[in-house]
Formats: C-alpha cells, sequence, structure tokens
C-alpha cells in the first residue's frame, strides 16, 4: 500500500512539473524608432522604462514587437496604452506575427500634459479568427521624466 501511495505521487508530482505556466516563454522587445531600447520576457520582473520627455521629437515612435514559441495562427496583435489612472489612451493591432505596433510618442506626451498623467501601461493580447481574445498581459510600464 505504502509503495502503491509513493508511486502515486511520483506520478503526480512529474506531471505537474510538465504542466508549469511557464512552458512557453514569451518575450518582447521596445524600441523608440528603429533602435531597441529594453528586452523582457515573461519571468521579467521589472517592466519599468523611463523616457526623458525633453529629448523626444515630434516624429518619435514607441514600437513594441512580441513573440513567444507557440504562435497564434490567424490572430490579430494588439497593444493598448492607458494612464495610472486606467483611462485608455491608444489602440493599435496587427495581423503581422512580429510586427511593431507603435503609437507617436509626442500623443502620450500630450495626453499626460492635458491629464497629468506620469505613467502609461502598455497592454498586449491576441484574438483569433473567432473573435475570442486571449489573456490581456502588462508588458510595460513607462514614465516620462
Amino acid at each position: 500500500m505504502q509503495r502503491k501511495i509513493i508511486i502515486i505521487l511520483f506520478l503526480t508530482l512529474s506531471f505537474k512539473g510538465f504542466s508549469n505556466e511557464l512552458d512557453t516563454l514569451d518575450y518582447w522587445h521596445v524600441y523608440i524608432n528603429d533602435k531597441i531600447i529594453a528586452k523582457f520576457n515573461s519571468v521579467s520582473k521589472d517592466l519599468n522604462i523611463k523616457i526623458n520627455k525633453s529629448e523626444i521629437k515630434k516624429i518619435d515612435t514607441i514600437s513594441i514587437r512580441y513573440g513567444k514559441d507557440t504562435r497564434c495562427l490567424n490572430c490579430k496583435y494588439i497593444l493598448f496604452v492607458r494612464d495610472e489612472r486606467k483611462r485608455k489612451l491608444r489602440i493599435t493591432e496587427s495581423d503581422k506575427y512580429w510586427g511593431k505596433l507603435s503609437f507617436g510618442l509626442s500623443d502620450l506626451i500630450e495626453f499626460g500634459q492635458k491629464n497629468k498623467s506620469k505613467r502609461y501601461d502598455f497592454y498586449y493580447w491576441e484574438r483569433n479568427s473567432d473573435g475570442k481574445s486571449g489573456r490581456m498581459q502588462l508588458i510595460l510600464q513607462m514614465t516620462l521624466e
């Protein structure tokens, strides 16, 4: 009897190890214009970046490329930004896997000045061809200094 319990316990632990949430590794890169400024993945703890707004030009953009080892087929890749008070600011989407999802930085600055926003949270998710959306994930917190 004791041997059966040990075998069941061993099998349970073995299967539990394979069902870990981090079986797939998501990763994303952040760009200002075409220059990469940060790289993150699904185990990154600090998702913060700081940008000096006095160095931003009117034509500058922030872009994010998101990828993972289990690609979503026929999906829309969606990125949206809201401020620290949860006000939605911008949303963009793409049909292209690993495509750049971009926003104008000057738009964020103007919004921040009007609404006294200091931090912007970037969220990513995927929507399949049936219209079902995946889990929305916080992937970046940007502060303009």
